[in-house]
């Protein structure tokens, strides 16, 4: 079952710079200095875990 706020994570995921900035004003210096934005790639928005089955 999708939930309300989904949708904006989703926006909010799909902006590669975005979410680089939010990593380097949120977390550590030292996390953000061990990620490599530049691999970040868009992936479908459909998957199955093996926890919780389906999710979008």
């Amino acid at each position: 079952m999708s939930n309300h706020h989904d949708t904006g994570y989703k926006e909010l995921f799909s902006y590669p710079e975005l979410l680089r900035q939010l990593i380097e004003g949120f977390a550590p210096p030292e996390v953000a200095a061990m990620m490599d934005f530049s691999t970040l790639t868009d992936h479908s928005g459909s998957y199955i875990t093996p926890l919780f089955g389906e999710k979008f």
